[in-house]
């Protein structure tokens, strides 16, 4: 098979699944946002945030190590799963440990009793990491794929059923941990790694001198995607940072559930064509980036462009306040989406100290934009510090990204300002929709008119200015319908 029919197969089979997933799954979390309170998802952020740095450290980039690597030993597995337990164990107890320093620092001791329980999840998450690196490794995404898919339907539906008994934010804790469970049991029965782990890594040296590097990059990561929360947090109250949770929740939807997916196919594809004599992986990269660009544009832009109804659609009148976060918000994630795609083909080629340096020139923008932000305009200002920080940051990581991989700057720009221009146009012709007919029509069908002028807008403009990347889009759709 060849790599672009495996990708397209790949592609298929992890789309397949993360969208049957989220149907089910925001099905059900827009059923528990309407149950639960803004204080119970602003607790829920804080304690995030906490968990969100531990995990960070979970798989000690070890996985990543496995995928891209040319070749390794059964005793170098045998050490990296030694290595993974020891890790893990430590995130356990280190979580117990920050538990009063975590809820004294958000000013909430409802924080210690949450995050006594949630480092169960370290010691079973070690169990999955093996098989899931090795299933992506092989590209067999399929029972990747489906093991998810069963794992995150089978924990949205026990979320809902807590949520409905009243549990109140234990819904969301004890809900995240049974998917985690839940995935570890489906991946290793799929998969098994029937191995003794070692506790001497000296064979391992070179897998967990780049796991270390990943780990930096993941740690880089952390600090650049829970600032937001961080701040807000320390500077609001909870029922604010809920507020500010959710906005974020609704307009990171594509980001989380498209990232994912091309992530997980694009690191083992780009190793592969690396190691091929003549892979000419910058022309994947440019004809990668393009694509991207032309889906997330228009959905991004979209989401922006609809906030104003669909928030009081989905969720009820007491999350209107989330309106207008939630509008400003996807407006940089489409730049967001394109910088996170650079990690895998940098690693791909085996500098993942050029992502590092990225996500260090990001942080050190964004980092006192949102804190300046949030100081003097609250969530209104923090979501302006991202407006202003993201594509500043953009600008200048692409930069390294392309130099790395030899392309040219116009050649690059030229992925990007199309789509960029065609989707300022999309939102432009919604917004002017919505002021003429949100004294005539009720929200719901006001909401399906605002999208079918959208997608018309956008799909007719694609159609005539970006021919090429259009026709590429459809072709890749039409691989996918036939296998």
């Amino acid at each position: 098979m060849s790599i672009t029919r495996e990708v397209a197969h790949s592609l298929k089979w992890v789309t397949i699944s993360k969208f049957a997933a989220q149907i089910i799954r925001w099905t059900v979390t827009f059923l528990v946002i309407r149950i639960l309170s803004p204080d119970d998802y602003g607790l829920m952020a804080m304690a995030g945030v906490v968990l969100s740095f531990f995990e960070v450290f979970a798989s000690a980039g070890l996985g990543t190590a496995l995928i891209q690597a040319a070749s390794f030993s059964h005793r170098q597995v045998q050490e990296i799963f030694g290595l993974i337990l020891l890790v893990n164990l430590a995130l356990a107890v280190g979580m117990v440990l920050l538990a009063p320093w975590a809820a004294e620092y958000y000013q909430d001791d409802r924080l210690i009793p949450i995050l006594h329980i949630l480092p169960v999840v370290f010691m079973i998450s070690a169990l999955e990491t093996l098989p899931s690196a090795m299933l992506t490794r092989g590209m067999q995404f399929k029972r990747r794929s489906l093991s998810e898919l069963a794992a995150s339907t089978i924990a949205a539906l026990i979320t809902l059923g807590l949520a409905w008994k009243g549990l109140g934010i234990w819904a969301l804790i004890w809900g995240y941990i049974c998917e985690v469970a839940l995935r570890a049991l489906f991946l290793n029965l799929v998969n098994p790694m029937l191995l003794m782990p070692k506790f001497h890594f000296g064979t391992s040296l070179p897998l967990i001198s780049f796991g270390g590097t990943k780990t930096l990059v993941m740690f880089a990561w952390f600090i650049f995607s829970s600032m937001d929360l961080f701040i807000g947090g320390r500077l609001w109250s909870a029922e604010v940072l809920g507020i500010y949770a959710i906005a974020i929740q609704l307009s990171h939807i594509p980001l989380n559930k498209l990232t994912p997916i091309v992530k997980q196919v694009a690191l083992p594809a780009y190793a592969k064509i690396h190691h091929q004599p003549g892979g000419e992986l910058r022309n994947y990269y440019l004809k990668a980036n393009g694509l991207t660009m032309l889906i997330a544009f228009p959905i991004f832009f979209g989401l922006a462009a609809v906030s104003p109804v669909l928030i009081p659609v989905l969720l009820g009148e007491k999350w209107v306040a989330a309106i207008l976060p939630a509008t400003l918000l996807p407006l940089i994630l489409p730049f967001r989406m394109s910088q996170e795609l650079m990690d895998p083909v940098l690693e791909a080629i085996g500098r993942p100290k050029e992502a590092l340096k990225n996500w260090m020139i990001i942080i050190s923008i964004i980092t006192p934009s949102l804190y300046l932000g949030a100081y003097w305009g609250g969530v209104v200002g923090l979501c302006i510090g991202w407006l202003v920080g993201m594509p500043l940051s953009y600008a200048l990581t692409s930069r390294i990204t392309i130099r790395n991989l030899g392309i040219d700057s116009r050649a690059f720009s030229r992925t990007v300002f199309p789509p960029l221009i065609i989707a300022m146009l999309m939102l432009a012709a919604v917004r002017g929709i919505h002021f003429s007919m949100v004294d005539l029509l009720p929200g719901f069908p006001l909401l399906i008119l605002e999208v079918a002028v959208g997608a018309i807008t956008y799909t007719s403009l694609a159609w005539l200015f970006c021919n090429d990347e259009f026709r590429s889009a459809l072709h890749i759709l039409s691989r996918l319908r036939s296998r």
